[in-house]
């Protein structure tokens, strides 16, 4: 998000402060001529960047993409930073009086205009203005030699192009030091460089947000592609970012010559009017050109033969059956023709060059209100800011404060940042606050009138465009250019959430496995269905599925949620013990809806049957509240004793997973009280539940009370394995009685911990072998001598976690990894490991091995001599992790207590600013308290 502002009144220096050569070598000179050597590579580039473009404002976003593509945001950020900090020390430390060089806003960076003269830009202004001789002179090699980023081979490859073109027989020019405003000396009048011819290019009156990154792109593909396709649903922002480039191209002294560039608005072209002629009359009337009497065709190839020119054609995608010929026939009759087209469907021609628009970036889908810092992060965040923007032009007053700042955040994510949809949202701001706006859209998402009907308007733009005026009309333009196939698998579709894969669209069809296939390939190319990177598992946006769900007939949707719930309770029963938790997780979503469809339908004996089938998966990954919920509610239905003790008993691991300590434990105990005891003749249908009972609840008992009953109850838990010969839970079972033996007898437990993994090994349970080892390591912790062997199974379980997906192993992996350096006193590793930890469970809201990390820091903090930011730590943890773990032990009271001492300990008395060190303590405890989850981890993180 940039803001578009003119320089200060008098703030434009009169000579350049600097003069940087980036043609063939880099140098940096002030205005006396001296050399000045440049701080790194990085700052060379962000210099050469800002340099190259003087005229703009970079986004802070857009720079870290560049220099640094792919690095995480937050590392990105910090490192330009840095970059930025030894850029100003050399550019703003001449000493020279006025504003310094360097302008460095809270969303973007600048150079105050003319205060760094550039070689390369005045190479491409003198070959505008015909001064060949001197653009000759100044090119002098290479841009930016021995850097190889993308974007700089880019526009190494574009100032090469131009160098070309230069004739060979220019008197060679003196290179010497850039004129501070360069004066061509009087010559023979040069032929002039015309500014291109910009024809019927819209204009808007409001301020785009988010498109830095994606106008970077196209505009690389529109130079280096002779058809590149802008592809997104409707309501993207397709058309805006196209016209946006356009404005760009058509503005003298920008970038390399289109001399002429035409908007041709392609939306009335439909139905019998959606002809190849009526095409080409719609472009010789946005080029202003009457064709009457004439072949518009050969009209069109007459008008731009030996021209350069771009022509942005809007809203093809009602055209591509009919008129996707005349595209391919007007690129060979006219060379320099580029084409940028805007459409919800492939065009399907050879050379077709694709630019999917992605939505805006949004913001951390966190809990409750923001505050500070978060606030400020907020407000920064595309989404949001297009949304604040729209909303005020709605009604002036409106402010993005604390009380309405989560309901916006969560509104953008429910629109999932479709730009169009976030403005209808907001336009309605002037009746409705953005919670109560966000509670109308979620309550009809199964109405039979959609969320959709209330992201509506009136008005001018409206008019203009009647698909714009709802995303309900804005989905329907889409459905229409649908064929039947995929009109008939769309709406089955509706009942899937988060992304799905070919076999569970086929399992709500009843058509062949290669008509599914197809459809979905439509559907994607109508931008209706986004598919992932490897094209395995697709995804519908929000919007269009309820649009979808509301074209099923009321009688089809239970059928098609109960076919969904028995294809995936069979997916996960057929699950191999080795498959990665990726595969697993990216089921999650679907797995909470059919918890959720479920209870909806009645289907309480479906939902047991999918939580057993789905159980190893369940204690490995956290779902969402709702589900849960849902599934507890099924369970309590339930007739059979049986299957309501092992549903109350896979229910409780996973609230224990999902930090409801309390819930947990009362499900656990009720699990057991209701579960019939074993009898001679009951077999294996009845004794391995009854181990699985036992077996879970004899977990969470001890996990929360150290209940000295569960080793009676893993005793028989592992006969009746034993019986069933189920390896993989004699195994889960052995590794819990090696937890309950390691405060009595440390031996016995790490020989039966040794005993888990072996079997774990042998079922081929690769999740089961890194919880195993994870244990066994705690139980070698417990002698010093154990720690070496502890630290090998641990980066054991640490590397193969990550590699396989298993999140929650590989975060609690860290955490061991953590309390083995403490055992060693090597604070600053155990301190890295516990953020690892902490980093890596909320990245994935797993929220139990978030409390360990959360609770450990601290305590290595305190031995790195950091008093202050342990005891804050420790006081939010103190406020945050009992409801996750459950109440605090004696032993937890202890550590506090010892952390206590040790931060009073190394904290001045008094303290600088005159407060007794008990009560600066205090105060930074009880600051700590006051954190939100969101502001505890982050400071945790921070370091």
């Amino acid at each position: 998000m940039t803001q578009n502002r003119p320089p200060l009144e008098g703030a434009l220096p009169a000579l350049p402060r600097w003069h940087l050569r980036l043609l063939g070598d880099v140098v940096l000179t002030d205005a006396q001529g001296q050399v000045h050597r440049m701080p790194g590579r990085t700052s060379t580039a962000l210099l050469a960047r800002l340099a190259l473009a003087p005229d703009r404002a970079h986004a802070r976003e857009t720079l870290v993409e560049l220099l640094w593509p792919g690095v995480a945001l937050d590392v990105g950020r910090n490192r330009l930073r840095q970059a930025l900090s030894s850029l100003k020390q050399l550019l703003d430390g001449d000493g020279l009086p006025g504003p310094g060089v360097l302008q460095a806003e809270r969303l973007a960076l600048r150079l105050l205009p003319g205060s760094v003269a550039c070689d390369a830009v005045h190479f491409e202004q003198a070959l505008r203005a015909g001064a060949l001789a001197d653009a000759a002179a100044l090119y002098r090699g290479d841009l930016l030699p021995g850097l190889y980023d993308d974007w700089v081979q880019d526009e190494r490859q574009r100032l090469q192009a131009l160098a070309d073109q230069l004739p060979a027989n220019l008197p060679a020019g003196q290179p010497g030091t850039l004129p501070p405003r360069p004066t061509p000396a009087p010559r023979a009048p040069a032929p002039q460089v015309a500014a291109p011819a910009a024809l019927n290019l819209p204009h808007y009156l409001t301020q785009v947000y988010g498109t830095e990154q994606s106008a970077l792109q196209l505009l690389h593909a529109v130079h280096a592609h002779r058809l590149v396709t802008l592809l997104g649903p409707g309501g993207h922002g397709k058309t805006r970012l196209a016209v946006e480039l356009a404005h760009g191209q058509a503005m003298a002294g920008r970038g390399p010559g289109f001399d002429l560039v035409a908007f041709v608005p392609l939306v009335a072209c439909q139905g019998a009017d959606a002809t190849p002629d009526a095409v080409l009359m719609a472009l010789l009337l946005a080029l202003r050109q009457d064709a009457r009497g004439a072949d518009p065709l050969a009209h069109m190839g007459t008008l731009l033969d030996g021209r350069r020119s771009l022509l942005v054609l809007d809203n093809f995608e009602q055209l591509v059956d009919s008129c996707a010929g005349l595209v391919a026939t007007l690129l060979a009759r006219c060379p320099g023709l580029h084409l940028l087209v805007t459409s919800r469907r492939v065009l399907g021609v050879d050379g077709e060059r694709l630019h999917p628009l992605p939505p805006l970036p949004l913001p951390p889908a966190t809990s409750g209100e923001p505050a500070g810092n978060e606030l400020d992060t907020l407000a920064c965040n595309p989404a949001v800011a297009l949304f604040v923007d729209r909303a005020r032009a709605a009604r002036a007053a409106f402010q993005l404060d604390g009380g309405q700042a989560g309901a916006v955040r969560d509104l953008v994510h429910h629109l999932q940042g479709m730009p169009l949809a976030i403005e209808l949202a907001a336009a309605q701001v002037r009746s409705l606050a953005p919670a109560v706006l966000l509670g109308l859209l979620q309550s009809q998402a199964h109405a039979p009138v959609p969320g959709l009907a209330l992201l509506a308007r009136s008005g001018p733009r409206a008019a203009g465009d009647p698909r714009h005026a709802s995303m309900l009309g804005v989905v329907q333009w889409s459905w229409n250019l649908l064929s039947p196939h995929a009109r008939q698998l769309l709406p089955r579709l509706s009942c899937l959430a988060g992304s799905f894969g070919l076999a569970a669209a086929q399992a709500l069809s009843d058509a062949p496995g290669a008509e599914v296939a197809l459809a979905l390939d439509e559907l994607v190319c109508h931008s209706m269905l986004r598919s992932t990177d490897d094209g395995e598992r697709y995804a519908l946006f929000e919007l269009i599925r309820e649009f979808a769900a509301g074209q099923l007939a009321p009688a089809e949707a239970p059928g098609l949620r109960q076919r969904h719930r028995r294809w995936l309770t069979a997916w996960f029963a057929a699950l191999p013990l080795s498959a990665p938790l990726q595969q697993v997780r990216s089921e999650v979503a679907n797995l909470a809806a059919a918890f959720c469809g479920a209870e909806l339908d009645g289907a309480h004996a479906d939902a047991a049957a999918l939580a057993a089938a789905a159980q190893t998966a369940m204690s490995a990954i956290s779902l969402p509240p709702q589900a849960l919920a849902a599934l507890h509610r099924s369970v309590d239905q339930l007739a059979d004793p049986v299957a309501r003790a092992v549903g109350r008993a896979v229910l409780a691991r996973s609230l224990l997973v999902n930090g409801q300590a309390a819930e947990a434990d009362r499900l656990a105990t009720a699990a057991l009280a209701e579960l019939p005891p074993a009898t001679a003749g009951d077999g294996a249908t009845i004794g391995l539940p009854r181990a699985q009972v036992l077996a879970r609840v004899a977990h969470v008992r001890w996990r929360l009370h150290r209940d000295a009953a569960a080793n009676a109850w893993l005793g028989e838990a592992l006969g009746l394995a034993r019986a069933a010969g189920a390896l993989a839970l004699q195994a889960t079972i052995l590794t819990n009685q090696g937890a309950v033996l390691r405060t009595q007898q440390s031996e016995a437990g790490i020989a039966l911990q040794r005993q888990a993994v072996a079997l774990w090994a042998e079922a081929g349970d690769r999740h089961g072998v890194n919880v195993g080892r994870c244990n066994l390591a705690t139980a070698l912790l417990a002698r010093r001598a154990g720690c070496a062997e502890a630290l090998a199974l641990l980066q054991l379980a640490a590397a193969d976690t990550r590699a396989t997906g298993d999140d929650l192993q590989h975060a609690l992996a860290c955490n061991l990894q953590g309390e083995a350096w403490s055992r060693l006193g090597r604070w600053a590793e155990a301190a890295a490991a516990y953020r690892a930890c902490i980093a890596a469970a909320w990245a994935v809201a797993e929220p139990w091995p978030m409390a360990y990390g959360l609770w450990n820091l601290p305590r290595a903090l305190a031995h790195l001599r950091q008093p202050q930011r342990a005891a804050r730590l420790m006081g939010f943890a103190e406020a945050h992790v009992p409801p996750i773990t459950g109440p605090l032990s004696r032993a937890d009271r202890h550590d506090l207590r010892r952390l206590r001492r040790l931060c009073l300990v190394q904290m001045q008395a008094p303290t600088s600013g005159g407060q007794p060190r008990a009560d600066s303590m205090a105060a930074a405890w009880a600051d700590g308290r006051a954190l939100t989850m969101a502001q505890g981890v982050g400071d945790a993180l921070r370091g």
